[in-house]
């Protein structure tokens, strides 16, 4: 089937012209998320926090109210390490998801040099890297609020997800601004949304298939555990952004020859 083939090439995601570039961006993430847990400082017991919240929703007077919240300097420094390892993880996987889309479009223009002179710019890595800063940014900046208001929109985030994701890469290879990246990626993405939501799901199932994986070394060593586990999370977070490049890259090539359909040709799955 075609969504396999796409898989698989989602997967590799060593396959791209500034492969030790990458190799040090996934070794980076792997070592910042396994930094958090060897971290000497943090704390990961929440046993008193959790039987305060506990006291705190059975209290029915506030003289039964717990006075102050339990939780130590430790507990503190693991929830914000933690909370920038995930963060630097996922800027990384936005940041190949435009290298990617560059990376196909040079390949593009690579072919197009035999039929045609006049080609398309590239992007140049240092344009690349100043739109990531600022778009790394405002994803600080928007981050701990969404946080704190996820819980109660999370439908909404996973259907409009499909829409949405592929708008990094637009805004990185300068398609777009950073605003109007989104309503245009909205436009693309219209009669792909399930291809999109077919691959993104198949991706989601495969982390929780190697997260059980790495959970099963666990019982033999707690490193392995979390060596492993940090692996497959960078792994898993490279290959939403390699499937972004992708399919916004197909979008945008479908956009420009309506002719072809990238679900046909395998550019999506």
């Amino acid at each position: 089937m075609i969504i396999f083939k796409v898989f698989e090439r989602l997967l590799n995601i060593d396959d791209i012209d500034c492969k030790w570039g990458v190799r040090f961006m996934f070794l980076f993430c792997v070592i910042a998320r396994c930094a958090v847990m060897f971290n000497p400082y943090s704390d990961t017991d929440f046993t008193w926090l959790n039987t305060w919240i506990t006291t705190y929703e059975s209290a029915k007077t506030p003289d039964q109210l717990p006075a102050t919240l339990p939780i130590t300097t430790g507990n503190i420094i693991f929830l914000v390490t933690a909370f920038l390892a995930l963060f630097l993880t996922f800027v990384m996987g936005v940041l190949y998801s435009g290298l990617y889309a560059r990376y196909l479009r040079s390949q593009k223009k690579a072919k197009e040099i035999g039929v045609s002179e006049s080609g398309e710019e590239l992007p140049k890595t240092g344009a690349i890297l100043k739109k990531f800063l600022l778009l790394t940014l405002f994803y600080l900046a928007v981050s701990i609020p969404f946080m704190l208001i996820s819980s109660n929109f999370l439908l909404f985030f996973f259907i409009g997800f499909p829409f949405l994701f592929t708008a990094p890469a637009c805004y990185l290879l300068g398609d777009k601004g950073m605003f109007s990246s989104i309503p245009y990626v909205v436009k693309l993405t219209r009669g792909f949304y399930s291809a999109h939501m077919r691959s993104l799901v198949l991706i989601v199932l495969v982390f929780f298939f190697t997260d059980g994986i790495a959970g099963l070394t666990s019982f033999v060593s707690n490193t392995t555990f979390y060596i492993l586990s940090s692996a497959f999370s960078t792994w898993i977070t490279f290959s939403f952004g390699r499937y972004a490049g992708m399919a916004y890259s197909a979008m945008r090539d479908a956009k420009e020859h309506p002719e072809i359909s990238p679900e046909k040709e395998g550019k999506i799955g």
